[in-house]
């Protein structure tokens, strides 16, 4: 039976590092399922979901993309995926894109990230950037089933704006919508 790893790869940045990666997947007969990649502060770091045919050991997953580069190896973790990649119902609830914009100062992700977990609103993506000295989060959530949006995004305002900070919440397809038109 084939075996699925979650992998995660941090490295110093340099051209051509999803090419390896990618090409030492392939070698061990691993077929990607999902792939999330930035680099941050010079550093490469990517975590992807991919399934290898019986035989393919976690340890030999390591083994391989340390051996990309010898001289600088990589970091590299291997977990057993827990979930089987198969058609699933969606999870309960709506997805929604927060963008949510202030003073870079410390503290506003624990508070922002405080907020959601205190409505049980799960963050599926989160990416943060600084610029020109303001502080941008870019999420996306998933609402559970219920949720009062206008009031959520009233509440999520007001919990906010000691820190300065502005809070938008649109639903997601009508922010995919909006990015075609």
């Amino acid at each position: 039976m084939p075996r699925d790893y979650i992998i995660s790869i941090m490295t110093r940045d340099r051209v051509g590092i999803i090419a390896d990666v990618t090409g030492v997947i392939g070698g061990l007969g691993g077929n990607l399922a999902g792939l999330s990649q930035t680099v941050l502060g010079g550093y490469f770091t990517m975590i992807l979901h991919a399934g290898f045919p019986d035989g393919v050991t976690a340890a030999d997953v390591r083994l391989r993309l340390r051996e990309i580069d010898p001289h600088d190896p990589f970091e590299v973790g291997v977990r057993p995926c827990r979930q089987e990649r198969r058609p699933r119902r969606p999870a309960a609830g709506n997805l929604y894109v927060l963008t949510a914009a202030g003073p870079d100062k410390m503290g506003l992700v624990a508070a922002l990230c405080g907020f959601l977990r205190g409505k049980g609103i799960n963050i599926e993506e989160f990416s943060t950037r600084v610029r020109e000295d303001v502080y941008w989060m870019f999420l996306t959530v998933r609402l559970p089933r219920g949720t009062e949006v206008g009031r959520l995004r009233g509440e999520a305002q007001a919990a906010m704006a000691a820190a300065g900070v502005r809070i938008e919440l649109m639903d997601q397809r009508l922010f995919l919508a909006a990015g075609e038109v």
